[in-house]
């Protein structure tokens, strides 16, 4: 067992005691679809958080905003492969409707980890984006696992300082 195994082992432990429970609930954003087309990308998320108990989810914004990838002049053409690969996944929803205009991934995000705006992760999303200004306002909310993908390598951040702060308090109380 490789070094970065161990470090995401224990982390996921830490997580645990925070609430966290298998099978993980994983929502991704448009962009780590577009960027592993050509990677298996369930058997990453495995592998990574050492379980086979994963329920690999999307928002229909997030989905939509592939479509609209998928569309016009500029059109992505890895976006019809990341629609085909998104349809596998089951869709989180977002309550955001079809006919309003689509809010930006941000806000959809957003609006599903932390509903409230309280800073708190009711669900406990682990969530898998390459948005450096999404993982950084998600950093603030409590517990959350971040992950991103750099070079092919699916990378599971340290808990925030937030989140550690959170996880000394509840074992200072046993």
């Amino acid at each position: 067992m490789g070094k970065r195994t161990k470090q995401y082992k224990r982390l996921m432990r830490d997580f645990e005691f925070l609430g966290f429970r298998q099978p993980y609930q994983l929502l991704m954003t448009s962009d780590v679809l577009l960027d592993t087309l050509k990677l298996d990308l369930i058997h990453l998320f495995e592998k990574t958080l050492s379980t086979k108990d994963l329920k690999p989810m999307i928002t229909q914004c997030c989905i939509r905003a592939l479509y609209n990838k998928n569309m016009g002049p500029n059109r992505d053409p890895a976006a019809a492969g990341a629609i085909d690969r998104a349809k596998l996944f089951e869709r989180r929803r977002c309550g955001h409707l079809m006919d309003q205009d689509p809010l930006s991934e941000f806000e959809c995000m957003m609006s599903v980890v932390d509903p409230k705006g309280k800073g708190e992760n009711k669900f406990r999303y682990i969530v898998a984006t390459q948005d450096e200004e999404l993982r950084e306002r998600l950093r603030s909310v409590v517990p959350t696992p971040l992950m991103y993908i750099r070079r092919s390598v699916l990378i599971l951040e340290p808990m925030a300082a937030a989140s550690a702060k959170v996880r000394q308090k509840e074992e200072r109380a046993k």
